[in-house]
C-alpha cells in the first residue's frame, strides 16, 4: 500500500492511497473527503500507475527510506565544471 502527496496548482494537497493487493486507488481533497476512488484494477495497472503518473507528479510517504534517499542525493551533489582547455 502506498500513500502519495499529490500537490495541486491551487496551493491544496490531495492524499493518494494506492493497494496493489486490493488493485484499488483512492484520491482524497484536503479535508480528508473521498473524491475519487477506482476499484477493480490488476496489481500491474496499479504499480503502472503508481510508476508512471503518481512517481512524477506526487511524493511517495510511504516509504521513508526512498524519500530520504532522493533527498540525500540531490543535495549532496556538487556541479561539475565543464573541461574548457581556454582557462587551463
Amino acid at each position: 500500500m502506498g500513500v502519495w502527496a499529490w500537490i495541486q496548482p491551487v496551493d491544496r494537497i490531495w492524499k493518494v492511497v494506492s493497494d496493489t493487493e486490493k488493485g484499488k486507488i483512492s484520491v482524497y481533497n484536503e479535508k480528508n473527503n473521498l473524491i475519487f476512488e477506482q476499484k477493480g484494477l490488476s496489481k500491474e495497472a496499479v504499480s503502472l500507475i503508481e510508476k508512471e503518473f503518481l512517481g512524477v507528479i506526487a511524493t511517495n510517504l510511504s516509504d521513508p527510506k526512498a524519500n530520504a534517499a532522493n533527498n540525500n542525493n540531490h543535495s549532496n551533489k556538487k556541479p561539475v565544471r565543464e573541461y574548457n582547455p581556454m582557462y587551463a
